[in-house]
C-alpha cells in the first residue's frame, strides 16, 4: 500500500491539475513519484528486454515533453545546479537536445530560448561550458545569422585556452571552467571548448590551427599509462574515467580532422602523399579505444570516484566516440543498442525524465544528455566502410566516407552516419544495417573466405557495393577484378563498363562515363556493385579543404550519384531496425487489412527487396487501401503462411521445392484459399522455365494459360485500364496489354504470372537488359493484380 507522508502533496497535485501549468503538474508528479517504494534497479532489470525503435521514439518524445515543461517564462531553463558560471549552459544544453531530437527551429520553445541566449556575450558568460554550448547551438540553428556571435565565441575560446608559460598547474592546451588561467584546466571543460570550436569550424568560422595543435599535444601528454584520461592532471590518485576518456578520444579524432587536411596535397588534379600518415590511427587513439572497450558499461561511469557519477554525461560522450570513429561495436558491445536499453529502462515512468547521482540528480541535465544520446546515436547508417587485409590500406583516407555521408546528410536534410565493419567477423545482418558497403585501397584487397561469402550474401539480401582504386592504383585494380571473379563466378555477374544509358549517370547529376568511367555487376535486373578504377576517395577527403576545386566537385557528384542510385534516396532504417528476414513471429492480419507475403526459394527470390513495400505504399497513398506496408518473407513450410491470402514470388534463377513443400502450397492455393502472384525478374529465362515446371507440378489438372484481354483483370472494373502499358526497350519498347498468364480454379484465377518483369520496375531499377515494364505501368499492373486477387 502506498502512503504519503503529507496530504499537502496530493493537494498540490489536484491544484496543479486544475491549473494550466504543465510545470506545476510535473513538479507535483515528481514529488509524488519520489514517495513510491520502487527500487530503480529492480525496475530496470524487469524491463531490460531488447529495445525497439518504437520504445526509443517514445522515450525521446517523453523526454522532450519533460524538457519543454521546464522552460521558464524568459525562454531559459533553470540553473538548478548553481555551479560554475552556468547561466547560459543549461539553456544551451536543453536547446541542443531539443534540436537534435527534431524540434523545429521556428517552434515557440526554440525561438524563446534563442532570444534568451542572444542576450549574453562570451565575456558576460565567462564560462567554458556555456560558451562552448552556446556556440554549438548558434551553429546548429542558423550559422549565417549568428556568424558574428560565433566568431566572437571562437575568439573568446582561443584566448581562454591555457598556453605555454601561463604558469598554470593544468597542462597547456587545456581549458579551465572560466577564462581565469590561474584555475586548473580539466578534461571536461576542455571537451566543451573543443565541441564549440569544432561546431564553429563546421559552420565556416576559421579557428587558429595553433589551438588545435596545442590541444592535441595536451591530449597525448595527458593520457594515463592505462590508455585512459583523468578529469584533473597532476593530482594525487587521479585516475582514468570513462567520461573523460571519451572526451580524450573525441578530441583526438576532431583535432586529427582539423590538423591534417594538408597531409595530402592537391596539386593541379593530382593528390600527393596519399595515405602517408593520414589514414593511420594514432597510437593514443588506439589505446583510448582499448580502454573504453575494456571498461565498457552503460549502467555507470567506470572509473568515477562516486558510483554512477556522471553516467548520462558519459553516455553522451560514448555516442560521440562511436559516431566519430565509425565504430558500431566498442569491443564486443553494440554501444547504441545497450545504451538505449539502459535509458529506456531507467526513464521516469510518469515524468519522462532521467536522473542520476550527484549533479545529475538535476533532471534537466540528465534528461538533456539522455535525449542527446538516443536521438543522435540512432542516426541511420548509410555506408559500411569495410576493413580488409592485415594493415591499414583499407583506410588511407580517413575522412573519405565521413565527408561523403556528411554531404548526403545535408542534401537529404536528414542526419545520417557511417560505420566501420569487418566482414571477417560481421554477420550478414550486421552488414545490412547499411544499404551500401564501401571499400578501397592501394594494394590488392584481401578478404577471407568468410568475408567473401558475406559480400555475396549482402548483395543477395539487397545490399549494394561501391569499390574504388585509391589513387587509381593498378595493384588494387588487378586484385579487385580477381576478387570479383571469386565472389561472383557466374558469367551473368561479369564486371563490365557502365555505358551512357545506365541510370547511375542521371541518378542526381547529369554525368557521363567520359568524365569518370565506372564498372558494374548486375544481379537479376539491378546493378549491385559499381567500381571506380579512378580515384574518388582522395578527393572526397579534400571536400572540406578544397570545396570549389573542379576535381573535388566531380568526385562529389559521382559519389552523390552512386549513393542516390544505390538507395533511390530512401532513408535507411535507424540502428534499432535490423534488416533480417529469418525470424518471423506468427501474426494474424487485422480485420479488413491486406497482408502480403513473399515466397522464399532458391532462385534469387529477393533481387527486388523493396518491390512490395513500393507497391503497398502506392496502394495506400493513391487508392487509400487498408494494406500493411511491410510484407513477410516466408518459406513454403512456414505455419503462418495460412494468414496471407496473397503470396508474391519473384526471382531470376532456377528453383524447386520438395514434395512436402509442394503439398503445403497446393493446399494453400486450393479453391477458396490464397492466390499466387509471380513474375520473372528482368524476364529471366531460367526463372521462367523453372516456374512453368513448378506450376505443372502444383496444378497437374489446371494448365497455365494466357489471361484473355477481355478479362476484368485488365479493366477499370478492377482498377486501372491496362490496355496501353509501356514495355521496356529490352522487351520491345511497345505499348499494349500486359502479357499475363494464370491458373483458374473454380472460375477464379488462383495464380497470376508475368514472364516479363514487374518487381524490379516497382523498385525503379532500370537495368539496360531488363525485359519488363516501365515503373508506372508495372505499378498499375501490380495494383490490378492485388485488387483482383483479393476480391471475394
Amino acid at each position: 500500500m502506498i502512503r504519503f507522508s503529507r496530504r499537502s502533496t496530493l493537494r498540490a497535485l489536484f491544484a496543479a491539475l486544475s491549473s494550466s501549468s504543465r510545470l506545476a503538474v510535473c513538479t507535483a508528479l515528481s514529488t509524488i513519484a519520489s514517495s513510491f517504494p520502487i527500487r530503480r534497479k529492480a525496475l530496470a532489470k524487469a524491463l531490460r528486454e531488447p529495445v525497439t525503435a518504437g520504445q526509443v521514439d517514445r522515450a525521446i518524445r517523453n523526454g522532450v515533453v519533460y524538457l519543454k515543461s521546464q522552460q521558464q517564462a524568459d525562454g531559459s531553463w533553470p540553473d538548478s545546479v548553481n555551479h560554475h558560471q552556468h547561466i547560459v549552459g543549461p539553456t544551451s544544453l536543453v536547446l541542443h537536445a531539443l534540436l537534435t531530437a527534431g524540434e523545429p527551429r521556428d517552434s515557440p520553445h526554440v525561438v524563446a530560448a534563442l532570444r534568451f541566449l542572444e542576450k549574453f556575450s562570451p565575456d558576460e558568460i565567462d564560462g567554458t561550458y556555456s560558451v562552448g554550448l552556446q556556440t554549438m547551438v548558434f551553429a546548429e540553428t542558423d550559422p549565417q545569422r549568428y556568424l558574428v556571435r560565433i566568431t566572437a565565441n571562437v575568439s573568446w575560446l582561443e584566448r581562454a585556452q591555457i598556453k605555454e608559460g601561463d604558469n598554470n598547474p593544468g597542462w597547456p592546451g587545456s581549458w579551465a571552467h572560466t577564462s581565469d588561467k590561474a584555475r586548473r584546466g580539466d578534461n571536461s571543460s576542455t571537451q566543451f571548448a573543443l565541441l564549440g570550436l569544432n561546431a564553429a569550424a563546421l559552420a565556416g568560422v576559421p579557428v587558429n590551427p595553433e589551438v588545435w595543435a596545442l590541444f592535441r599535444k595536451f591530449l597525448v601528454q595527458a593520457q594515463q599509462y592505462d590508455g585512459g584520461w583523468p578529469y584533473y592532471l597532476n593530482v594525487a590518485n587521479s585516475k582514468s574515467s570513462a567520461s573523460t576518456t571519451c572526451a580524450g578520444i573525441s578530441g583526438l579524432i576532431i583535432t586529427g580532422q582539423r590538423l591534417f587536411h594538408d597531409q595530402e596535397q592537391l596539386v593541379g588534379e593530382t593528390i600527393h602523399n596519399c595515405g602517408n600518415g593520414r589514414g593511420k590511427v594514432h597510437p593514443s587513439l588506439r589505446r583510448g579505444l582499448d580502454w573504453i572497450s575494456t571498461h565498457f558499461s552503460v549502467s555507470e561511469n567506470p572509473g568515477s570516484w562516486l558510483f554512477r557519477q556522471w553516467k548520462h554525461y558519459y553516455l553522451y560522450g560514448m555516442e560521440r566516440v562511436g559516431r566519430f570513429s565509425g565504430l558500431r561495436f566498442l569491443g564486443t558491445h553494440d554501444w547504441y543498442r545497450e545504451g538505449a536499453e539502459e535509458l529506456v529502462a531507467t526513464q521516469h515512468l510518469l515524468l519522462g525524465s532521467w536522473t542520476g547521482v550527484a549533479i545529475e540528480r538535476q533532471a534537466i541535465l540528465a534528461t538533456s544528455l539522455a535525449v542527446l544520446f538516443l536521438a543522435t546515436g540512432r542516426s541511420p547508417v548509410l555506408v559500411n566502410k569495410l576493413r580488409h587485409g592485415p594493415g591499414d590500406d583499407w583506410n588511407n583516407d580517413l575522412d573519405d566516407v565521413r565527408n561523403l555521408v556528411g554531404m548526403i546528410s545535408n542534401d537529404w536534410h536528414h542526419r545520417l552516419t557511417w560505420q566501420i565493419v569487418d566482414p571477417d567477423s560481421a554477420t550478414v545482418e550486421d552488414m545490412l544495417q547499411a544499404p551500401i558497403a564501401y571499400f578501397n585501397g592501394h594494394e590488392a584487397p584481401q578478404f577471407s573466405s568468410q568475408a567473401k561469402m558475406a559480400l555475396r550474401a549482402f548483395v543477395e539480401q539487397g545490399g549494394f557495393i561501391i569499390a574504388e582504386a585509391c589513387c587509381g592504383d593498378e595493384r588494387f585494380d588487378r586484385g579487385f577484378r580477381t576478387l570479383v571473379q571469386e565472389v561472383f563466378p557466374e558469367e551473368e555477374y561479369k564486371l563490365h563498363p557502365l555505358d551512357e544509358g545506365h541510370a547511375v549517370w542521371r541518378a542526381h547529376h547529369r554525368l557521363s562515363p567520359d568524365l569518370h568511367p565506372l564498372w558494374g555487376i548486375e544481379h537479376g535486373c539491378r546493378t549491385v556493385l559499381i567500381y571506380s578504377p579512378a580515384d574518388l576517395s582522395c578527393f572526397w577527403n579534400q571536400m572540406e579543404a578544397h570545396p570549389s576545386h573542379p576535381r573535388v566537385i566531380l568526385a562529389q557528384r559521382v559519389g552523390q550519384n552512386l549513393v542516390d542510385y544505390a538507395t533511390g534516396r530512401e532513408i535507411p532504417a535507424d540502428k534499432l531496425v535490423v534488416r533480417e528476414v529469418k525470424d518471423f513471429r506468427p501474426d494474424s492480419p487485422k480485420r479488413g487489412a491486406l497482408h502480403i507475403a513473399k515466397l522464399r526459394h532458391a532462385g534469387d527470390w529477393n533481387v527486388a527487396p523493396l518491390a512490395i513495400p513500393s507497391l503497398t505504399n502506392a496502394l495506400k497513398a493513391t487508392l487509400g487501401m487498408d494494406v500493411t506496408i511491410n510484407h513477410k518473407e516466408l518459406f513454403a513450410n512456414d505455419p503462418t503462411l495460412v494468414h496471407y491470402p496473397l503470396i508474391y514470388a519473384h526471382g531470376c534463377a532456377a528453383f524447386s521445392f520438395s514434395k512436402e513443400d509442394m503439398e503445403l502450397l497446393r493446399r494453400h492455393f486450393q479453391p477458396g484459399g490464397g492466390c499466387l502472384f509471380a513474375d520473372a525478374a528482368c524476364g529471366s529465362p531460367a526463372f521462367d522455365a523453372a516456374f512453368r515446371k513448378f506450376v505443372a507440378t502444383l496444378f497437374p489438372n489446371n494448365p497455365l494459360v494466357p489471361i484473355p484481354h477481355e478479362d476484368a483483370l485488365y479493366s477499370k472494373k478492377v482498377g486501372y485500364d491496362l490496355s496501353d502499358v509501356q514495355y521496356t526497350q529490352a522487351a520491345g519498347g511497345g505499348r499494349g496489354y500486359p502479357q499475363l498468364e494464370g491458373v483458374k480454379l473454380d472460375d477464379h484465377w488462383a495464380l497470376i504470372y508475368s514472364r516479363y518483369d514487374l518487381g524490379c520496375a516497382l523498385e525503379r531499377h532500370s537495368g539496360i537488359d531488363c525485359k519488363g515494364y516501365s515503373h508506372e505501368s508495372a505499378l498499375k499492373i501490380a495494383t490490378n493484380i492485388v485488387i483482383f486477387a483479393t476480391l471475394p
